[in-house]
Formats: C-alpha cells, structure tokens, sequence
C-alpha cells in the first residue's frame, strides 16, 4: 500500500513525491506503534518504510522519467520515521525506580508505600505487594500511633507470640487478628500489608493507598490481590 500512495504522488511532481515521502514515513511509524508490529529495535521502523519508499522510487526512475529530487525520497521518508520514533520515545515514562525507559505496552504499578511509579520487570515484587527498594529497606505503610492501633486491634497483648517472626509479648507490640484473633507483631502486620497470616482477612481501615493500587497499564485499576473475603476460623 506504501508502494502505491507514493508511486501516485510520484506520478504528480517532485514536490508531491518528496512531501508524500515525509508523509508516509511518519504516518506509517504512528500506524507500525499503534498495531504493535515489532519495534523493539528502534532501526527497524525507518529501514522497512526507507526501503519502500526506494522500491517506488526505482520504478517511478526507470519506468516513467528520471529525476534527482526523487531520489532523495527515501531518505526523507526514513529521517520522518526515526524523527517519530524519537519523539514518541522521549514522551515515554520513566520507571522512578530503574530510570528505564517505559513500553507502551509496559505494565506499572504505584507503590502503596513510596508512591513511586514502577516498572513490573525488575521494580516491583509481586509477593509482597511493593517495590523492591520498600521492601530492600522495609519502608513502613501502617499508622504508627498507639490510637490507631488500639482503635482497630483492641488492646496490646503481652501473652503469647507472634504467629510469623514468634516474637513474644516483651519483643513486640502484639496484636489479635479481628477475625481469628491469632497475635502478629506490628512490624509483621506491617510487612505483611495488614493482612492475617492465618486467615487472610485483612485490618480495617487500612491506608487507601493499600486498599486500591492504580494499575497503569491501559489506565485501569485493579484491586490489590490482598483483598479477599476472610476466611472461616
């Protein structure tokens, strides 16, 4: 199809050969993108469209007339894609972990305790619900006043331990499930989102940014895998 929109400017004029050159090769990248054809190497978009456009070229050469200024179509049809290509790149986001360079088609997600934007290939860990440096330097998401705590948990408990690290009530602050009512400390309930070793049900009012992660991929939101129904005791 190439081929025949610019073997017909062709036909029209130099000026109208060299401005359908541009056309095509920047429309045709915009088109390559947007259907997803293959495009991780940046090279390949303006090498298939240059070539094309040379193809019409050549035929428009020796089949019809031959002229200088058309010959030049092939560059500028290539120099529009990689100018496309470029722009399109620059306007990409950024992961605010890695610094990479995203995808289109790259799948985000916010970190509900940095609130950084991150990448799901190297930035963010999928068991625990967080990016990779919050989890590097346990980075705390849960309230850290007494009032709240008491508020959702009921009181401290200085009998028994800890359910994952075993802590005891000397140890660590703990507090029952509201379902179970089994005692995890308060940095386990914290490292584990708020969530019951147990049964699975989760602390009330929690933070929203732990309730609901915004995925960003197609610009849709997706609720956290964390949020089941509580399970019976």
């Amino acid at each position: 199809m190439t081929i025949s929109v610019h073997f017909g400017m062709g036909l029209a004029g130099n000026v109208a050969a060299l401005l359908g050159a541009v056309l095509l090769g920047s429309g045709g990248t915009l088109l390559w993108v947007h259907f997803d054809l293959p495009h991780r190497h940046a090279w390949l978009p303006p090498l298939v469209l240059a070539v094309t456009i040379l193809v019409s070229t050549l035929v428009l050469e020796l089949g019809f007339r031959y002229s200088f200024w058309q010959l030049l179509s092939p560059l500028l049809a290539g120099g529009a894609s990689t100018l496309t290509i470029a722009l399109r790149i620059r306007d990409r986001q950024r992961c605010n972990l890695c610094n990479r360079r995203l995808k289109l088609q790259s799948v985000t997600f916010r970190c509900p305790r940095c609130s950084m934007l991150v990448c799901d290939e190297n930035c963010w860990n999928f068991e625990h619900r967080r990016c990779e440096m919050c989890l590097e330097n346990r980075v705390p998401v849960l309230p850290v006043q007494d009032s709240w705590w008491s508020r959702v948990t009921g009181p401290r408990s200085m009998n028994g331990r800890c359910q994952i690290c075993l802590a005891s009530g000397d140890q660590g602050d703990l507090r029952p499930c509201v379902t179970c009512r089994r005692l995890q400390c308060r940095d386990c309930w914290d490292f584990n989102n708020g969530e019951c070793a147990r049964c699975g049900a989760t602390l009330p009012e929690l933070p929203p940014s732990l309730r609901t992660m915004v995925a960003e991929a197609d610009g849709r939101e997706q609720l956290l895998p964390s949020h089941r129904s509580p399970s019976k005791a």
